[in-house]
């Protein structure tokens, strides 16, 4: 696959342009639904959590697997469909081949549509797997079991590709200047990341119990997610605030998910009349309301946010400018990991002497992660870049 780069020739400028700017529509309404699609997912992956490790895995076809099935098998059609509507598109419009991205000279499509459809398959792929893997071994709480840790990265995958579908409308929304669709496009950028920020710090909940050497990962991990998720957000979208925005966009879907999963997990308890595994409560459980998804991480995404600010003020070189938001992102992550670790020490320790020891090294171990995070989502956001269009 080659994605085309270069503007083509206008013989017919206005019909031309009557004709990218239906794609960009196909772009942004494909875009959106699958922005709905990974919403729907979210949903049956936390309840799906909370159920598994308070409730444990009693049967393959619970409400909770039938929402994330859904969700796989909705990616997978969407995918095909866009593919085949911009192929079509092509051989009537032929200009189109330079907005698109081919396979094997047949198929033209955004790139994105490709990376959600491979992903999709590679989750079909993996639920069964998942569900053999539960047969040989019975039930397991952990979400980094195997084929858990891969159906969790094909939805976060995916959520790369409607970053570039997205974009792609952007890019071609520029270029036509249509600053309305160039905003709508935006928009679904930072609700995107605000889903990919939500996945990637519910993922990193089991490093609360990996402490290699004594030092715990969880500071580390949760630096390295909102450094990639805020560089790119910062990178690729104009807007003031855009770091915070991307947060308080994740505080909303936080509250869709804590108002909407207590009960669903309650009504299906009862529907199913189960009871809780010993020694755990609901209460104690609850997994979506991490750290990670709290308003202390509004600290964070203001902190860059002034960076960048003082950046283009006071016109900062590239570099500099990165060390900057790097930076920012690790103290201001770091904080937010070590209130957490200072919170889980006072729970399990008497008076809570010494809990200001993995205050400290939070501080410390969560730099690299923030640096980490951020040099891959400056790569991610340069392949972006390509679908300039």
């Amino acid at each position: 696959m080659a994605e085309h780069i270069h503007v083509p020739s206008l013989p017919l400028p206005g019909q031309r342009a009557i004709t990218l700017t239906h794609l960009v529509m196909l772009r942004l309404i494909t875009g959106y639904t699958f922005l709905i699609v990974s919403l729907l997912g979210l949903f049956g992956t936390d309840w799906d959590i909370q159920w598994h490790a308070t409730i444990g895995r009693d049967r393959t076809f619970t409400p909770p697997h039938d929402l994330i099935l859904l969700a796989i098998g909705l990616n997978g059609i969407l995918a095909l469909t866009s593919i085949l509507i911009e192929s079509w598109w092509v051989r009537h419009n032929h200009e189109l081949a330079e907005r698109s991205t081919d396979f094997l000279g047949i198929l033209h499509s955004s790139l994105g549509s490709y990376f959600i459809g491979f992903c999709a398959v590679s989750s079909a792929v993996a639920f069964p797997l998942d569900t053999y893997w539960h047969a040989l071994y019975g039930v397991d709480v952990s979400l980094w079991a195997p084929f858990h840790t891969m159906l969790y990265m094909g939805a976060s995958i995916s959520i790369i590709g409607i970053l570039y579908i997205i974009t792609s409308a952007i890019h071609l929304a520029e270029s036509l200047h249509r600053p309305g669709l160039v905003r709508l496009g935006h928009a679904g950028v930072i609700v995107a990341l605000a889903l990919l920020l939500s996945r990637l710090t519910t993922f990193i909940f089991p490093s609360f119990d990996v402490n290699p050497g004594g030092i715990n990962l969880f500071p580390v991990l949760l630096c390295a997610c909102v450094a990639l998720v805020c560089a790119i957000a910062v990178r690729n979208v104009p807007w003031p605030g855009t770091a915070t925005l991307v947060i308080l966009v994740l505080l909303v879907i936080y509250v869709l998910v804590s108002a909407c999963v207590p009960p669903l997990m309650t009504w299906l308890m009862q529907v199913e009349n189960q009871t809780y595994l010993p020694g755990t409560t609901f209460a104690r459980s609850v997994v979506v309301p991490l750290i990670g998804q709290s308003p202390w991480l509004l600290l964070t995404g203001l902190s860059i946010d002034g960076v960048v600010f003082l950046s283009k003020r006071a016109h900062w070189s590239l570099a500099t400018r990165t060390w900057a938001i790097a930076s920012a992102a690790a103290v201001g992550t770091a904080i937010v990991a070590a209130l957490k670790l200072l919170s889980l020490a006072s729970q399990t320790a008497s008076g809570g002497q010494g809990s200001i020891l993995p205050f400290l090294l939070a501080l410390v171990i969560a730099v690299p992660g923030g640096l980490l995070g951020n040099w891959f989502g400056t790569t991610i956001s340069k392949t972006i870049e390509t679908l300039r269009s």
